[in-house]
């Protein structure tokens, strides 16, 4: 489990365990880590943990959301990082956790996605390579397999590795939305059902879908999901 070390003016106030999905920072006594000091404001910033995963974003803060002295809108935390939020400061400290199995919950947010495979294309040859030629391998979006997890509704604190070619997201017998893996990475699109068409970050998924980012919000038949790259 990793670990938040609070500190204010330098001087350590509180260690506070990192739990999965939301965790909002700021003024109003409601927060889940209360910060209590006029450079923050009401809700300033949000900590979303899937898994081992861990991300920080602004929500729109008056003063901003600072991470190893650069402001960031949204931030894949790593071990050792440090969030400046007015004069406190929190200390990510991650632990190496097993890794928990994944769990296969296709109820009601994902709808028997092997119902639509598609074929996979034809694997590509070997590309030739000169005795004087040295390849570097590098981790690419492609290379990487993504994931739900289920921040609100009925199936919440659940996830799901997509590696399927077609994911259908929605109610039992009502698609609202697909999820689709592509040979660069992953597609949010609209299904048959418009009126519960899915929202991406807050936002109406355009008509053309869009490419789902590491941290990405996906809202669709009263669940919240949220998309990472494994």
């Amino acid at each position: 489990m990793a670990k938040l070390i609070l500190k204010f003016n330098n001087e350590v106030i509180d260690h506070i365990d990192v739990v999965q999905g939301d965790m909002k920072m700021g003024r109003k006594p409601t927060s889940d880590v209360v910060l209590d000091n006029l450079a923050v404001s009401g809700t300033h910033a949000n900590i979303f943990t899937i898994g081992e995963d861990s991300f920080v974003q602004d929500m729109g803060s008056t003063n901003g959301t600072f991470v190893n002295n650069k402001k960031i809108t949204k931030h894949h935390l790593r071990n050792g990082d440090v969030i400046s939020i007015g004069k406190h400061s929190l200390i990510f400290v991650s632990e190496v956790t097993q890794q928990e199995s994944t769990e296969d919950f296709a109820k009601t947010v994902v709808i028997n996605p092997s119902a639509f495979d598609t074929p996979k294309p034809a694997a590509a040859k070997p590309r030739h390579v000169d005795t004087m030629e040295t390849e570097v391998s590098k981790t690419s979006k492609e290379d990487r397999i993504g994931a739900l997890f289920v921040l609100s509704g009925a199936n919440s604190g659940k996830r799901i590795e997509l590696t399927k070619s077609m994911t259908s997201l929605g109610r039992a017998g009502k698609r609202a939305g697909v999820i689709r893996r592509t040979d660069n990475g992953y597609m949010l699109l609209h299904a048959e059902n418009e009126a519960e068409s899915p929202r991406l970050n807050g936002k109406p998924l355009s008509a053309n879908g869009t490419e789902l980012e590491n941290g990405d919000i996906i809202e669709v038949s009263g669940s919240r999901l949220q998309f990472y790259l494994k």
